[in-house]
């Protein structure tokens, strides 16, 4: 669902904005170091419970404040939902519809969104664990099992790698294999099915929003095809001994995305890296309304960066097709972005107001 209202109180350089948001797209416009990336930053920490600039959310706080408020009515039927995130004295607490909730993921559940910023080229040339991330995004919000798999594993991996590195003994190390291979196995299976169904989805919007290329995606499960994973961790048991980590098993999956045949970091430029990162994203976006009948929102940082006028309409033309609400900063008012816009807000010296 996306977002009617967003209110920041004593947030980086904003004492107190309160934003009106349109469902489509909203434009935030600004120069640079004016604060547009910190809206996109609160938006992230009311559904992630972190920031995507700083691993700690007290650097978030206005200075000289003890702490920060962060509120949002989110798009509901019948009525709006409230969602709020207080951060005091070190402290973090959430209320989600009047209530207090201990988990962040039910942040994520009841307000996804997807974060399409500078960093989004590493989706596809940087390491394995920004595919990871984009995959578990997907299937955390369409696959009901797959939060408990996940914890599970995670926490079955952290008790094996914690005694790999204790011990050279094999019995006590295989007393967590049997954990690992139960979680792990499921962990892969729902990954994979998520995305078997998704693959086509991806493969059309990238094709349509890059010119004249193939595009192909194959998923890894992190453990070599044809052997079961427990039979697989026997074959490395040794050199998880040796180095006291797991090598091979989920937490190692990848997504292989070639370009024309080629690994696509060396077959595309860094324009269009972004381009097939936004589509990824999209993609992923339209499916998640299609399976749930619910939509997120896209936080789009400086889309223009890199982009040529053809290539940043055709993105906004699929982001239209979507339909999904979108809040996207950009340092200059551009004609391109406010006529698609559904509104238009400028951020100067602490503050934010709605122009269009």
């Amino acid at each position: 669902m996306g977002l009617q209202s967003l209110s920041l109180r004593q947030f980086r350089c904003f004492a107190a904005v309160d934003l009106n948001l349109s469902p489509h797209l909203n434009v935030i416009e600004g120069k640079n170091a004016s604060g547009k990336t910190s809206i996109l930053e609160a938006l992230y920490i009311l559904s992630r419970g972190r920031s995507f600039r700083t691993a700690h959310l007290d650097a978030t706080v206005q200075q000289g404040c003890a702490g920060f408020l962060l509120t949002a009515q989110a798009i509901s039927q019948p009525l709006p939902m409230e969602i709020s995130l207080a951060r005091q004295d070190g402290h973090l607490e959430v209320n989600i519809a009047g209530k207090v909730v201990k988990g962040l993921n039910q942040l994520a559940s009841v307000f996804p969104v997807q974060l399409l910023d500078g960093q989004a080229n590493q989706l596809i040339n940087g390491g394995p664990k920004y595919r990871r991330q984009f995959l578990d995004w997907g299937t955390f919000h369409v696959e009901r099992r797959f939060y408990r798999t996940w914890h599970s594993y995670r926490q079955a991996l952290r008790q094996r790698n914690i005694l790999l590195k204790a011990t050279r003994s094999g019995a006590e190390v295989a007393v967590w294999d049997v954990e690992l291979v139960k979680h792990g196995e499921e962990l892969s299976e729902i990954r994979q099915r998520y995305f078997q169904d998704l693959c086509p989805h991806v493969l059309e919007f990238a094709e349509q929003s890059l010119d004249s290329v193939s595009v192909s995606v194959e998923y890894r499960r992190g453990w070599p095809m044809g052997i079961p994973f427990a039979e697989a961790l026997q074959m490395w048991a040794k050199k998880d001994r040796e180095f006291g980590v797991t090598h091979i098993g989920p937490h190692r999956a990848d997504i292989v995305i070639r370009v024309n045949g080629q690994p696509a970091q060396n077959a595309i430029s860094r324009g269009q890296e972004k381009v097939l990162a936004a589509a990824f994203l999209l993609a992923q976006a339209d499916f998640y309304q299609r399976e749930s009948g619910l939509s997120c929102t896209l936080l789009v940082d400086d889309l223009a960066a890199e982009l040529d006028t053809d290539h940043l309409k055709r993105l906004l033309q699929r982001i239209d097709e979507v339909g999904t609400q979108v809040i996207m900063t950009a340092i200059e008012s551009l004609d391109t972005l406010n006529e698609a816009a559904g509104a238009v807000f400028h951020v100067k010296q602490g503050d934010c107001h709605r122009v269009v």
